[in-house]
């Protein structure tokens, strides 16, 4: 499955590109595997705008849905009760791990705002950032007076309206593995949590027992979507350089898909 090659991308998390393997061929895109630290992660990513066409469903399905935003509600999705409840358990989870009752609380890739909706429940200031902005309409239709506090675009390009020392509490649940700049992106998070804050994380496991199994044949290789696929090992180096204090791996994830990890992180 993997085969040496020269040329190629660093790791993000050693620096390295030496030690980098060719792990599989996908879509007419390459991934690599780091053989210092395991990081799976795509050669040479695409542009910016093509990613963004993977994850806008299309012209025809993105037409639809910002057509039709405008005139939903939060309530109007689809599984309502069911996402709520699962966006109960991750909150109710994220929030314990804090000190905190009721602080600033920032979701990363918040889709359709669940989790911030539990988070008004609970007494939070709430802001989030979303990359397909028809998804989070209908929660600013029904939650207007937080409206100015979500915004809509990547991570990288709206993390200039927070400022440092602002979060209490910040969550990214399946949204670190589409980072295109990972470590520029999670340094930033680090920046906005205030001292003593929180970060809590779901991503897909690359040292999880399907990937090893499968192979090229894992669920979570999405040339597009996917750019880094860490490990808690990894991701605990990473986070390490970057400043944060401590990585605690949780034993089950809130969703197993094809094989997921959490992890909290400390500032």
């Amino acid at each position: 499955m993997t085969d040496k090659q020269t040329d190629l991308r660093a790791c993000i998390v050693c620096n390295r590109a030496d030690q980098a393997v060719r792990y599989c061929h996908i879509d007419n895109s390459d991934y690599l595997q780091c053989g210092g630290c395991g990081l799976i992660y795509i050669d040479k990513p695409e542009s910016t705008g093509e990613l963004y066409r993977a994850y806008s469903g299309g012209t025809f399905k993105s037409l639809r849905r910002r057509l039709i935003a405008p005139l939903r509600r939060f309530h109007h999705a689809r599984h309502f009760a069911q996402s709520m409840a699962r966006a109960a358990e991750i909150f109710d989870f994220a929030r314990n791990q804090t000190a905190t009752t009721g602080g600033k609380y920032l979701d990363v890739g918040c889709n359709k705002g669940f989790l911030l909706a539990q988070g008004i429940r609970h007494g939070w200031d709430v802001f989030g950032c979303e990359l397909v902005p028809e998804l989070i309409v209908p929660f600013c239709n029904t939650h207007r007076q937080y409206k100015k506090q979500v915004f809509q675009g990547r991570f990288c390009d709206v993390r200039k309206h927070f400022s440092a020392d602002m979060f209490d509490l910040i969550t990214a649940i399946d949204v670190i593995e589409h980072f295109e700049d990972a470590v520029d992106d999670l340094s930033a998070i680090y920046r906005l949590l205030k001292p003593g804050g929180v970060f809590v994380i779901q991503t897909p496991d690359g040292a999880c027992g399907n990937a090893l199994a499968l192979g090229c044949a894992w669920g979570a290789l999405k040339p597009l979507e996917h750019l880094h696929l860490f490990n808690l090992d990894n991701l605990t180096s990473l986070a390490r350089r970057i400043g944060f204090n401590r990585t605690r791996g949780i034993d089950r994830p809130f969703e197993d898909a094809d094989g997921n990890f959490v992890a909290v992180l400390y500032k």
